[in-house]
């Protein structure tokens, strides 16, 4: 899949802003690009209809695992680039972002592969960010993994149709956002919440639904 740098570049600023637990709405990313919020929504538009984001007015965009995964390279790109620049070339701090700003979308992964290597393996940039692993498998969970009282992103949900829609209905969908509230002590059922309702899901349904934690 080929974006363009502006579409990496969104992708980037909601995944440091779910980093942060932070809503992605169309005015915290505005003031991150300094542009105004139509502009941003059209952008929203566009990368939901690429299935890297799912939107809506109440939750902000939420990466999908297709753009979390796009977004998560893009990061490691920028930091292994930095790494590289500073160690290597002895380049000094203060352009070390803005020359890892422009690389980041032309280097190839297989050129990544090998800076990697190259330089050890490093968990951390010269700013000391760590440096994201390429696929963090472990931070998409079933939901019925979440601890009490840790807030989650819905990522995929796998239950039959009436299910589906009985949930939606509730608000519980891809891209919303809820809090493991409570759960049963035999684990036959959870608690959500979303601040404004209470949702209770059935364990068995609960092993259908893939969740990213957030912080």
């Amino acid at each position: 899949m080929k974006l363009s740098g502006s579409q990496e570049d969104y992708l980037k600023t909601i995944w440091y802003l779910e980093k942060e637990s932070k809503r992605a709405n169309a005015k915290s990313v505005a003031d991150a690009y300094g542009v105004r919020p139509p502009t941003v929504l059209s952008m929203f538009r566009v990368l939901a209809r690429r299935n890297l984001i799912t939107y809506n007015r109440s939750d902000g965009a939420c990466l999908t695992v297709k753009g979390e995964l796009l977004a998560r390279k893009l990061v490691r790109k920028h930091r292994l680039i930095e790494t590289f620049l500073e160690q290597v070339l002895q380049m000094d701090g203060g352009i070390l972002h803005r020359e890892a700003e422009k690389l980041e979308h032309v280097v190839s992964d297989q050129l990544m592969y090998r800076i990697d290597a190259y330089l050890g393996y490093p968990d951390k940039d010269p700013h000391g960010s760590p440096i994201p692993l390429l696929a963090e498998k472990n931070h998409i969970i079933p939901l019925h993994q979440v601890s009490e009282e840790r807030s989650f992103i819905i990522k995929k949900i796998s239950l039959s149709q009436d299910l589906t829609e009985y949930y939606a209905q509730h608000e519980l969908q891809t891209g919303s956002i809820w809090t493991m509230s409570g759960r049963v002590p035999d684990q036959s059922s959870f608690l959500l919440s979303n601040g404004k309702r209470y949702v209770a899901v059935s364990a068995e349904a609960a092993e259908s639904i893939l969740v990213a934690v957030k912080g």
